[in-house]
């Protein structure tokens, strides 16, 4: 069987499947519980300032426009359930493909290469479609419910409106592929969907938090260049990378997915079934 064959039929059965549109919705339901400003010491989320906030407080404001929103969206649980949503379309159709018995007619025809790199390139590209989906509809929330930018509030962007949104939508993108590394590698020691995305959820949320503390602890030592090294391997770093700081970070996280992709086959290929 074709690799691009196998490619085309696994991104088909991802992004047409209803775990997809339901990853999508709920990522973008989540970006409403970002800050989306300070208000006397207290933060306030994006979906209060839909509700209770009145126009006039927003429409002079920059900073509770449609666009800044917008680019404020991604939030701590956006980040917390990441790995969930990103590997919702793919990861429990290949469990269902191993546990059925499919995958052990497939492999004869494909190789265990092939069939790996497949789930590999599928599953990181509609876990990158899925944030990115989920993402640009709740952009369009904003656009209807928040003001646009004005002559005067335009002052404080530096680029063009459409080139932030494209960057913030790249970052997207690539975020969800971030997010379903774990899931992916994961994918090749077990069966068990709701092991593989409960136990990617755990190892994402503690990689977050010992990077946090490390950075913080850093900063407190007035370490402050190591402390930003830091974060260079936070996950929702690739929206810097996109807005043009430090674009050269892409190739951590591209050599960190070629690592994985390379664990999985190895995990796969060691197994007396061969992964089936």
């Amino acid at each position: 069987m074709k690799f691009l064959h196998l490619l085309k039929t696994d991104l088909y059965r991802t992004v047409a499947n209803a775990n997809f549109w339901a990853a999508a919705l709920l990522f973008g339901v989540l970006c409403f519980t970002a800050e989306g400003c300070v208000d006397t010491g207290r933060s306030i989320t994006v979906l209060e300032l839909a509700l209770s906030y009145p126009a006039e407080q927003i429409s002079s404001r920059f900073l509770l426009s449609d666009y800044h929103l917008f680019l404020a969206g991604i939030g701590p649980y956006n980040l917390m359930f990441a790995p969930i949503l990103a590997a919702l379309p793919s990861i429990p159709g290949f469990c269902l493909e191993r546990r059925n018995g499919y995958l052990r007619l497939l492999l004869p025809r494909c190789g265990v290469t092939r069939r790996c790199l497949s789930l590999w390139l599928s599953a990181l590209l509609s876990g990158g479609l899925a944030v990115t989906v989920g993402y640009g509809l709740y952009g369009l929330c904003c656009w209807v419910l928040f003001p646009g930018l004005t002559a005067e509030t335009a002052q404080w962007i530096t680029v063009p409106v459409w080139s932030g949104i494209l960057a913030q939508l790249a970052g997207a993108f690539f975020f969800g592929m971030v997010a379903a590394l774990l899931p992916v590698l994961l994918a090749g020691v077990s069966k068990n969907a709701c092991f593989i995305l409960c136990t990617a959820f755990a190892l994402f949320y503690t990689y977050c938090n010992l990077l946090d503390s490390l950075s913080n602890r850093l900063f407190d030592c007035g370490e402050l260049e190591k402390s930003f090294q830091v974060m260079m391997f936070y996950p929702t770093s690739v929206f810097q990378c996109f807005s043009g700081h430090q674009p050269w970070r892409l190739a951590l996280w591209i050599g960190g997915a070629a690592v994985v992709l390379g664990l999985l086959r190895l995990s796969m290929a060691r197994r007396f079934d061969k992964g089936a």
